[in-house]
């Protein structure tokens, strides 16, 4: 793969943001977290976030994908560690991989009437489901700290995301398959999700 394959950073991306935060056993989490990060959460639990975006195009790049992410404390430092991610898109996953050492495999998303599935090589990764969700009278943009382990150390990537319109909680369902590589989820409901609809993201800042 070369650099000719994605855009040079930062990305500038358009389109639909929802998010999803999970209580789940801290001995559960995914990783690898980088040298000396510890999760965020309280006891036997720690938090998982879920982003499922659906980038249009009008941005640097229009692609679908899931991203698993867990928030993570670095000596005075808070973001989260990227710990698995889908896209359709081999620009998108050999830049998120090169720029940014962000696991990204490559996923199909097939989507029918408000459904759908996401899909890799071994099978069934997830299905979301589209619900109606309540608005906030919120409008606040959105930062973010990406702390990724990359062999030599932690790579470190700001990003930032705001909406033209209002936040929602809720918008979607979340489905895990109990042998899928996200099993860890099979059954559970976040406590938490918000869909930020007509999203502009800018990620490598």
């Amino acid at each position: 793969m070369t650099d000719a394959l994605y855009p040079p950073p930062p990305w500038r991306l358009r389109g639909t943001v929802q998010a999803a935060l999970w209580r789940v056993p801290r001995a559960a989490l995914p990783g690898p977290l980088p040298a000396g990060a510890g999760p965020l959460g309280w006891g036997r639990s720690a938090l998982l976030a879920t982003v499922r975006a659906e980038w249009q195009p009008g941005g640097d790049l229009a692609y679908a994908e899931l991203v698993v992410a867990v928030p993570v404390r670095l000596g005075r430092r808070i973001g989260v560690t990227i710990t698995a991610a889908w896209v359709d898109s081999p620009a998108a996953l050999a830049g998120g991989r090169a720029l940014w050492a962000i696991p990204k495999r490559l996923g199909r998303f097939e989507a029918a009437v408000g459904r759908t599935e996401l899909t890799d090589a071994q099978g069934l990764v997830a299905t979301f489901t589209d619900r109606p969700g309540r608005a906030l009278p919120l409008r606040l943009p959105i930062p973010l700290r990406v702390l990724q382990p990359d062999g030599a150390g932690v790579r470190i990537t700001r990003a930032a995301a705001t909406g033209r319109g209002r936040p929602r909680l809720g918008g979607l369902d979340w489905e895990f398959p109990p042998d899928g590589p996200l099993a860890l989820l099979a059954g559970r409901r976040p406590f938490l999700a918000l869909t930020l609809a007509d999203a502009e993201a800018r990620f490598g800042l």
